[in-house]
């Protein structure tokens, strides 16, 4: 988690989040989430460029694995990460591209995505 910085949100539940779907359409790529009660739902749209993303089981990603409920938080970001320099490296038109890696950590997933802008959040 180093380099990373919590993505606030206002009103965000407390409550761990499941990703429970990911697809992509006109608008961009959206990712739902709900709380393990049902009762809270939130969208996150990357409306601008998204060079990748990634969908790993959170067993597969030990440094975002989160111990205790009291240290959960769904949303993160940096604009400098492993995963970024390995792109900037295998795409040489993406070399001076400022690019974010946000992570959506959920109870059983991780989501990896490298975009040029921050999402816009929506509550479902």
């Amino acid at each position: 988690m180093e380099n990373f910085k919590k993505y606030i949100i206002e009103d965000l539940s407390p409550e761990p989040l499941f990703i429970v779907d990911i697809s992509w359409n006109h608008k961009g790529l959206k990712v739902n989430l709900e709380s393990e009660s049902g009762l809270y739902k939130v969208g996150l749209l990357f409306d601008e460029t998204v060079y990748l993303y990634q969908d790993t089981a959170e067993s597969y990603k030990p440094s975002w694995r989160i111990n205790s409920s009291d240290e959960y938080y769904p949303f993160y970001y940096s604009e400098k990460s492993e995963m970024i320099d390995r792109l900037k490296e295998d795409v040489e038109y993406v070399k001076d591209d400022k690019i974010i890696h946000f992570v959506i950590i959920g109870l059983d997933d991780v989501v990896d995505v490298l975009t040029t802008d921050m999402p816009k959040i929506f509550k479902l």
